[in-house]
């Protein structure tokens, strides 16, 4: 394994690849569209450093309706993750584990002024943790942003992600990384943020990231037997 650690933060917001969702928010907006994320009560949310100076009571209360559920997991199985995630208080020190059906089983509706469930919105501001692939935006070397993705098989060969199963990675400094088709652990500030900007929609999730840990292929999606480096092969090929 490869550990690359990133000290500082940066970055700025990028489009999201097409999604069926994404295209429906772009007919139906018109201009700039903003929403500004539920924080805990208090406002703006002082940087986490231990579970002393940043607690988190109010997650064990987080409202979880299953009308809103649009992930292949059973409902009760979904809450219990998702009360199993919001057990961790979000410090650096204790980083809460998110899954893509964390932040993205849930239907998305962009008519709402703040279409997040509680659950994801409680999230903003803390320090998590994600494993997922990395889709390039445009380079393979020198990337200083990309996305994360469940899966680099389903992903670039078969449905596309909905929109808010994306996760905007950033490299602090603009430090630039090279492309890898293995499985990353990413661990930084997780912004959730509802924009529209000249009829599209802006990523819903932003991480600013401390240390990207690199580990083997492990695609869950991918067939049996395939050869990650012909899958890497395949996916520079591809424009994103």
């Amino acid at each position: 394994m490869a550990l690359v650690t990133l000290a500082a933060l940066a970055g700025c917001g990028a489009e999201p690849s097409p999604d069926p969702q994404a295209e429906a928010g772009a007919v139906s907006a018109a201009g700039s569209k903003q929403a500004e994320p539920a924080n805990a009560p208090g406002g703006e949310q002082a940087e986490p450093t231990s579970a002393t100076d940043h607690p988190r009571p109010e997650w064990a209360e987080v409202e979880i309706d299953p009308l809103m559920i649009a992930s292949e997991i059973e409902p009760e199985d979904y809450v219990r993750d998702i009360r199993a995630a919001l057990a961790h208080h979000g410090t650096k020190e204790d980083p809460v584990p998110l899954s893509v059906d964390f932040l993205g089983g849930w239907l998305f509706d962009e008519t709402k002024d703040n279409p997040f469930p509680p659950h994801v919105r409680a999230v903003h501001g803390a320090y998590v943790t994600m494993k997922g692939f990395m889709l390039p935006d445009v380079d393979f070397e020198g990337i200083t942003a990309f996305h994360l993705v469940r899966s680099l098989w389903g992903c670039c060969f078969g449905a596309p992600p909905r929109v808010n199963e994306l996760v905007k990675v950033y490299t602090p400094d603009q430090i630039g990384i090279e492309y890898t088709y293995n499985t990353l652990e990413i661990v930084g500030r997780l912004d959730v943020v509802f924009e529209i900007e000249d009829g599209l929609i802006e990523d819903l999730y932003r991480v600013h990231c401390d240390s990207i840990l690199e580990g083997e292929f492990d695609d869950p999606l991918a067939p049996e037997g395939i050869d990650p480096a012909e899958l890497a092969d395949q996916a520079r090929e591809m424009e994103f």
